[in-house]
């Protein structure tokens, strides 16, 4: 077991007293003066000295990470909780202290008591994933960059190229010989990748049907009964375009009860790149939405934001995992 770092050790490597690195560590420094200040938090964060308040970390940058429902955040999909997991494992190189808050906005007093609690931690740039949320901290003066959820022209937005997505995605179709495919996607989810795969699958010469364009219940236990009803006893398109990977298990499981076979009756490709995806059987054609170079693009415009920067839009390039869920026709 690594020992851990106690006050003696700071004291020892320093030549300092231990009665003056407690003081400094408890925020206790009154005369003390600042140059021994910053050497004792300096080599107590170089030792990962563990009680480290947060008062004492010199030249650190706050940062929350708001979503509107932890659960979603963590179960719905991979994709956020695999960026914070990038973020924080880069926080400490960076002087990043990252937290994770839920932030709901739907009523005023709520919003209100959380933006309070959040104002006593002291956090320098609030990472926002709502854009409803992210305009009410930007009108009460705090610093916020928006997380994959479209454009703001206040506030720094880092999003992923969507509408590329569901280009690749189409002309990907094409290329594997599928001249008819459909699409699932939730209700009132934004359609960039929608517009971006029905553009290019029915420019290419595919044709892309109405009534195969299918919206469904967020809720994988209603999505599956929605895709089940929805394919029954029907002539389908050789493949639908999922709008996230965990579209692709309901559809996989409602295709199976009406006896259809992924990829060969129906064919299925997905976005996200969701972790359980490659150890699916099949295992999940993808667009990968690049997790961790996400990740690099919000630690860049958390230096920016603080330096100061102005407002910018970056939208970070996706690519095609080829996998099972797609077969060739020829």
């Amino acid at each position: 077991m690594t020992k851990k770092t106690t006050v003696k050790d700071i004291a020892e490597k320093l030549g300092i007293s231990a009665a003056t690195i407690s003081f400094v560590l408890n925020g206790q420094e009154k005369g003390i003066s600042e140059d021994t200040r910053r050497k004792v938090i300096a080599a107590a964060v170089a030792m990962n000295y563990r009680k480290l308040p947060r008062i004492n970390l010199l030249g650190w940058t706050r940062l929350a990470y708001l979503t509107p429902r932890i659960e979603q955040f963590n179960s719905g999909t991979s994709f956020f909780a695999g960026v914070y997991s990038n973020m924080q494992r880069k926080s400490a190189g960076k002087k990043f202290e990252l937290s994770l808050h839920e932030f709901r906005t739907e009523s005023p007093e709520e919003s209100y008591l959380q933006l309070q609690k959040l104002r006593a931690m002291d956090i320098d740039v609030f990472l926002c994933s709502s854009p409803v949320a992210a305009k009410y901290l930007l009108k009460n003066g705090l610093k916020v960059i928006l997380v994959q959820s479209g454009i703001m022209l206040e506030c720094v937005s880092i999003y992923c190229d969507d509408y590329s997505a569901g280009k690749i995605a189409g002309a990907y179709a094409l290329k594997m010989g599928h001249t008819a495919a459909g699409t699932i996607f939730p209700k009132g989810v934004p359609g960039a990748r929608f517009n971006g795969f029905v553009e290019a699958f029915t420019t290419g010469g595919g044709q892309c049907p109405e009534e195969f364009r299918w919206t469904v219940t967020f809720d994988h236990e209603t999505m599956t009964g929605e895709i089940r009803q929805l394919s029954k006893d029907r002539k389908l398109p050789t493949l639908f375009y999922c709008f996230a990977d965990n579209l692709m298990f309901p559809a996989i499981k409602a295709f199976s009860m009406n006896k259809l076979r992924v990829p060969d009756d129906v064919s299925l490709i997905g976005t996200d790149n969701l972790y359980w995806g490659k150890y699916a059987t099949p295992a999940f054609t993808t667009l990968d939405l690049n997790e961790e170079m996400f990740a690099d693009k919000l630690i860049e415009a958390v230096i920016h934001v603080t330096g100061g920067g102005e407002p910018y839009q970056l939208a970070v390039p996706v690519k095609l995992l080829e996998r099972e869920t797609v077969s060739k026709l020829s």
